[in-house]
């Protein structure tokens, strides 16, 4: 007989609203504040390395950062200091939207993340041990709920402060934006966490979809002020007020929204802290390995596993045809990733109407890998499981080009729909009609590689030996999986950033697609020669005869 988990969902007593497993074992014993500093103490004192140490052997990556960090500010300040002199319609629209903008993307991505995590979180061995223990749940997490709103928060602020920087704001609209997004943000942190005890997200996923609506609005608004669609809206002097109603907003919501979700904290129930400690372990084994394609499959599994059940389809086709018929319904399944695609066909756009269309081949070409990736499952299985694509009578490079198709007849598309940025819409021609063409599917030829290349790559071998770095010791794939993807992007737009002939980058791109998508497999190459290998053994030996 199964037990009811009355620690899963606590239950209060009705004259004096304390949990009732406090009454029924008397907690005059337990401290919580105690019990935080044991589990402190428990972990302080079995580590192998003190902070300070840490520090001293990763002097080079800090000395790095902060080299890094100067140079990136010199370039904000010195972009701000031209751009705040520029009068154009573009600029004034940038300064008075990309605000709205950044603030609604602040939002977005809090809701989001807040709905996929938690945003209160427990790790499995604690929800094993210790809320089953006859303690007040609130007191044990609300430490941890404050540092989420805090860390949000100052997320938020750097955002806005980038974004409003880099658009020729005024020093007091930019505090002051910097100020609303980050309470903002806060404050949806803090709202998500006060429904979190309710066990149902529908309002929090509804609030983020149109946020991220709000963001889409904004930066198409951009576009269409520089493309002279429309008149910029006339509140550049309303700015700093907009922006101090916000953060009084956003600083009364959050207040509010952040007392209720401490009220409720002792209501969690611990399978919904758990799951999404379980999430956070699974997404960071996920990211130190640097494979989003194993990020993208857990998400999918914890999504699936939240509907219950999915309607089966029968796939149909002969042949390769079937390959591309489960790429289809896999996306008639999921079609999230449309969403990242139409996300991406805005930035070239958004870039030229900005003046910088100079650099916009390789950020629209990184754009458009990251919206491709989700899109190569099948091809991120084919390519991990040598056993499956041995098993169809097919070449491997007949299977990359078939698990593609797809994708590549999206980023065809995706090529026609971003033609006119590159073109020069709303300004001086830049391009013939022709060349501007070429260029765009020379850019979503670079994406699909990119994203291809990403896929394919080997996943990290962690029993090869460690390469002794000054941050500790690495695997040797660690290094270059920084850079996979984005090397093939950057190598093929690269040369139409300095203005070399089209066909530069059209030969980079066809030698990069015979190398990805041709036959040539280096792992079945090794996989035939051992088995020729053991073959000549068995024949030598006089055991090549099998009755």
């Amino acid at each position: 007989m199964s037990q009811t988990p009355q620690a899963d969902r606590p239950q209060f007593h009705e004259g004096t609203g304390k949990p009732r497993a406090s009454l029924e074992v008397n907690p005059d014993g337990v401290d919580e504040s105690e019990l935080l500093a044991d589990i402190k103490h428990w972990r302080t004192g079995r580590a192998t390395r003190s902070l300070g140490e840490a520090l001293s052997r990763g002097y080079i990556v800090l000395f790095a950062m902060v080299m890094f960090g100067a140079m990136i500010a010199n370039v904000i300040v010195t972009a701000q200091v031209s751009v705040s002199s520029c009068s154009e319609a573009t600029c004034v629209s940038a300064r008075t939207v990309l605000p709205w903008a950044a603030v609604a993307f602040a939002v977005a991505v809090a809701l989001f993340m807040s709905r996929l995590f938690g945003p209160v979180v427990a790790s499995a061995a604690e929800g094993f041990w210790l809320m089953d223990a006859p303690v007040r749940r609130g007191r044990l997490l609300g430490k941890r709920l404050y540092a989420v709103v805090i860390v949000v928060t100052l997320v938020g602020a750097a955002l806005a402060a980038l974004v409003t920087a880099l658009s020729g704001a005024s020093p007091a609209a930019i505090v002051m934006w910097t100020a609303a997004s980050g309470l903002a943000a806060g404050a949806s942190v803090a709202f998500a966490a006060a429904q979190q005890s309710n066990h149902d997200n529908r309002l929090v996923r509804v609030m983020a979809g149109l946020f991220a609506m709000v963001t889409l609005a904004a930066m198409l608004l951009v576009v269409a002020v520089a493309a002279e669609w429309v008149q910029p809206p006339a509140i550049e002097d309303k700015s700093f007020l907009i922006a101090l109603i916000v953060a009084t907003a956003g600083l009364v919501v959050g207040v509010l929204s952040l007392i209720i979700a401490r009220v409720r904290l002792d209501r969690l129930r611990r399978q919904r802290l758990t799951s999404g400690g379980s999430l956070v372990s699974g997404l960071s084994g996920a990211m130190y390995a640097l494979d989003l394609g194993l990020m993208n499959d857990i998400l999918n599994e914890r999504r699936f596993t939240e509907m219950g059940n999915v309607r089966v389809k029968t796939a149909a086709g002969v042949g390769l045809t079937t390959i591309i018929v489960r790429d289809v319904l896999r996306l008639v399944r999921s079609p999230q990733p449309l969403l990242l695609f139409v996300v991406s066909i805005v930035v070239p756009y958004v870039l030229d109407s900005l003046g910088l269309s100079a650099i916009a081949a390789p950020l629209s070409a990184i754009a458009l890998m990251a919206a491709v990736l989700p899109l190569l499952s099948g091809l991120r299985v084919f390519s991990r499981s040598g056993g499956m694509a041995r098993s169809l009578p097919f070449s491997p490079g007949q299977i990359k080009r078939a698990s593609i198709a797809l994708p590549a007849i999206l980023c065809i598309i995706w090529a026609f729909a971003i033609f006119p940025a590159y073109l020069g819409f709303g300004g001086a021609v830049q391009r013939t009609i022709p060349e501007a063409l070429v260029v765009s599917e020379l850019v979503a030829a670079a994406g699909l590689l990119g994203a291809v290349r990403w896929t394919i790559a080997k996943p990290i071998n962690f029993s090869a030996p460690m390469v002794a770095t000054q941050a500790g010791a690495m695997p040797p794939g660690m290094i270059t999986n920084l850079v996979r993807g984005f090397d093939i992007a950057l190598l093929i737009t690269v040369p139409l950033v300095f203005n070399l002939p089209w066909w530069v980058s059209l030969a980079i791109a066809v030698i990069c697609g015979i190398v990805l998508l041709g036959s040539f497999n280096m792992a079945e190459m090794q996989h035939r020669a051992k088995q020729q290998q053991a073959e000549m053994e068995r024949l030598k030996t006089g055991r090549g005869r099998y009755f």
